[in-house]
């Protein structure tokens, strides 16, 4: 039962990812928001790998993670591409502390690699499971310092948000959160009696992707068109760190 509940919750997160995209194609949002957007599309092309590669799954889901988690960091740079002008200087700041803490963080957690033996992990699955779980949550834990230290400088500057703005930093925010759940998730599963880590797991994720598609629902619905009094620049010139 709740495998079958899983399977569908895994095809509805997937459509919602696809409104998501073309929500922010329509509205043109793509000229401004190129990483989230790549992100965006990104999420829709492995959602649709994930699908239709069933005996691959476990693969693409893990490549997916270890790729999407080098572009996370892109896309919460983005998230401010609408007030660019105004937090400009707090923007690289925080972006550079963001990387160093990418960095470290990634640095400790592939430190226990070597305790990974072939024995133990004769797929070779676990061992890239480790990697992603690893890049994954550091990528999330420094994207959520970055979006904390850009809103607590909006605040002390008194800047001024745009929709679009406050939604993509809600969404994103909510959606690194998400990503160090399956973190914790995977720590309180070892506490599981073996019996019941099955159904944990499957019931886990579940809500995890319950939680992803509400935001994510969430976000497409929030999101508007570009205002007219937008720079024209950056519009037409593509955004970077």
């Amino acid at each position: 039962m709740l495998n079958q509940i899983n399977h569908w919750m895994e095809y509805g997160a997937a459509g919602v990812d696809l409104v998501l995209l073309l929500r922010v194609l329509g509205l043109r949002l793509q000229r401004v928001y190129v990483f989230l957007t790549l992100a965006c599309f990104l999420t829709v092309i492995f959602d649709a790998a994930n699908m239709f590669y069933g005996q691959e799954a476990p693969r693409v889901e893990i490549y997916s993670e270890l790729f999407l988690a080098c572009i996370f960091p892109l896309a919460a740079w983005d998230v401010f591409e609408e007030i660019a002008a105004s937090v400009s200087a707090l923007r690289r700041l925080a972006m550079l502390r963001t990387l160093a803490s990418f960095i470290i963080i990634s640095f400790f957690g592939l430190a226990f690699l070597p305790s990974l033996s072939e024995r133990d992990d004769p797929t070779g699955l676990i061992f890239l499971q480790f990697i992603a779980l690893t890049v994954s949550t550091a990528s999330a834990g420094s994207c959520l310092g970055f979006l904390w230290i850009m809103h607590r400088g909006i605040e002390m500057h008194k800047v001024v948000m745009r929709k679009n703005t406050l939604v993509w930093m809600l969404f994103f925010g909510l959606l690194m959160a998400g990503q160090l759940l399956v973190w914790f998730e995977l720590i309180v599963l070892e506490f599981v009696a073996e019996a019941a880590r099955a159904n944990f797991s499957t019931a886990a994720t579940i809500l995890l992707n319950f939680y992803g598609l509400v935001i994510t629902l969430w976000c497409a619905v929030k999101l508007s068109g570009l205002p007219k009094d937008l720079p024209a620049s950056l519009s037409e010139t593509e955004p970077g760190p």
